[in-house]
């Protein structure tokens, strides 16, 4: 069905090397000249609208000029301001979303340790959250200890690392 160049781009969070069997498939089907793109979204629950019309930042993994050119132009209405765009690789891309939600996790998880460690030696983990996020290389964003995390991204993207991890033999 392709009648010319096209862009095709996975915005969502895939396996890492996904575009490389896109681009395997769809090579079977034509000749016409296409690009394959990895744009995974970084929408925060309850806030998606918010998120999509001014992004903190938009991650393209595309290895073709031409392709780039496109998705830069799609999105240029959306980072007027401040050039918010990440171009990279597809493999990258598609790693660095499961990057950025283990990272989330594993501040969540810490805090979590830490709020029974407080618990533990009398401490008050609510001086100590806010101590800690007082530092500017961390940041107090996500360091609010609770029952976990939940959503239905965290699990299933942490589960998709560790399998993505156990393929390439790096424990």
């Amino acid at each position: 069905n392709m009648t010319g160049y096209k862009v095709v781009a996975t915005k969502s969070t895939v396996p890492v090397g996904t575009a490389d069997k896109v681009k395997a498939i769809i090579s079977q089907h034509t000749k016409e000249a296409f690009s394959v793109a990895s744009n995974p979204e970084f929408l925060k629950e309850g806030d998606a609208v918010a998120d999509f019309m001014k992004p903190d930042r938009v991650v393209l993994g595309v290895d073709d000029e031409r392709g780039r050119e496109v998705l830069r132009q799609l999105y240029a209405p959306f980072v007027m301001t401040n050039d918010r765009i990440l171009m990279m690789d597809p493999r990258s891309a598609e790693l660095a979303k499961y990057a950025s939600n283990a990272m989330l996790a594993v501040r969540i998880s810490f805090m979590n340790d830490m709020a029974m460690l407080a618990e533990k030696v009398g401490a008050d983990i609510g001086f100590v959250r806010r101590a800690v996020g007082s530092d500017v290389r961390i940041g107090n964003k996500f360091l609010f200890p609770g029952p976990g995390f939940g959503g239905s991204c965290f699990p299933k993207d942490l589960s998709a690392l560790l399998h993505t991890a156990a393929e390439a033999n790096h424990d």
